[in-house]
């Protein structure tokens, strides 16, 4: 008994020592539809990068008023300067599955949730899953 004591309370410490002392955090959070009119600029350009598009979908929710259904908004990225970071954000951080970029550049369009990540309140980087919808 005392054994399994020990055990567990060794365990428990060695959790507090390997943690970070400044963990990853969720700044924010959103669904939206990336579809074709997300994969060109206001001006009719195609864009090549899946960041490009997160970028314009953005743009197009805040700036030009363009909304599918299922979009929700964010905190963020009606700032102008802060849409302009979003290719990098998403270069940071890990590539979205292969079936999804090639939908969305491909213009089949596909659902997916996106969340803003950061420390200590700064952002550093943004991850894209499949959303469901």
């Amino acid at each position: 008994m005392l054994r399994n004591t020990i055990a567990g309370l060794f365990a428990a410490s060695s959790l507090l020592v390997t943690t970070p002392a400044h963990a990853e955090e969720v700044i924010a959070e959103y669904l939206t539809w990336l579809d074709a009119k997300d994969t060109v600029t206001s001006k009719g350009v195609k864009l090549d990068s899946f960041g490009a598009v997160l970028a314009q979908d953005r743009a197009n929710y805040h700036r030009f008023g363009i909304r599918q259904e299922l979009d929700t908004s964010d905190p963020i990225f009606s700032n102008k300067d802060m849409r302009a970071k979003l290719p990098q954000l998403y270069q940071a951080g890990n590539p979205v599955e292969t079936y999804i970029r090639e939908d969305v550049m491909n213009g089949r369009g596909h659902y997916v949730f996106v969340r803003v990540m950061g420390k200590n309140g700064q952002i550093t980087h943004v991850q894209v899953h499949e959303g469901a919808g």
